[in-house]
């Protein structure tokens, strides 16, 4: 009997020895640990981008507006037009105009305004009578398309007989430019419209005045510009 109770137990151990690591296998392990906390720099929305329209319908313009334009018009002084000599038909002024600025809102932009007018006063197409004027102006948007314009700058006058300028008698001394104040007014409507190009055709007037000439200098022009925002 006691050799039977000594085999039985060692059986015993024995079963619980090959028992023991598959129970302790199944077993569940500990948790892994948690994720490391997201970086906010990765992997983050972008910030949504400005709308391309504002209420009303306007454009969100900002930053550089820059743009140049053609126009055909005519010259004249207050007592009378500026006419050609002996010709047969009178022709028109031609007008170039260049601006350069910024959008201070999308409605309004403040910009340095270059506007050029000549006319030829000669059958022979070989003198021409010019006037120029530098100024600052405000163009304002009333509606998504139509605007305003306005400036106040400096003006000059010359001719120009075979390609070479001639000095304009206004009183300045000689080797002198004829140099006065100048006015600008122009209204403009969008034919094609959008954030950051536009087309539109605009009418413009000017006048120059000039110490020692009693008249003043009136330019008008009808054009197209292409405009840059």
């Amino acid at each position: 009997m006691r050799k039977l109770g000594l085999g039985t137990a060692a059986a015993a151990a024995l079963s619980l020895s090959i028992l023991a690591p598959p129970t302790a296998a199944a077993q569940p392990g500990a948790p892994p640990p948690p994720p490391p906390p997201a970086d906010p720099g990765y992997g983050a929305p972008p910030a949504p981008a400005p709308s391309l329209e504002l209420p009303g319908g306007f454009f969100y313009r900002r930053g550089l507006a820059i743009g140049f334009g053609l126009g055909v018009g005519n010259m004249s002084f207050d007592s009378g037009p500026i006419e050609c000599i002996d010709c047969e038909a009178d022709p028109a002024a031609v007008g170039f105009d260049f601006h350069i600025g910024g959008m201070l809102n999308p409605r309004m932009a403040l910009l340095f305004e270059v506007w050029a007018t000549t006319k030829q006063i000669d059958y022979y197409g070989t003198t021409f009578f010019s006037q120029a004027m530098m100024m600052g102006a405000l163009q304002y948007w009333l509606t998504p398309q139509l605007w305003l314009k306005g400036g106040l700058g400096l003006s000059t006058l010359s001719y120009s007989i075979d390609g070479e300028d001639v000095d304009v008698e206004c009183g300045q001394p000689d080797g002198e430019p004829c140099t006065g104040g100048a006015i600008m007014g122009a209204v403009g409507y969008e034919v094609l419209s959008s954030r950051n190009f536009a087309i539109d055709l605009q009418l413009r007037f000017g006048s120059g005045s000039y110490e020692g000439i009693s008249d003043q200098v009136n330019a008008i022009t009808f054009g197209a510009d292409l405009n840059w925002y």
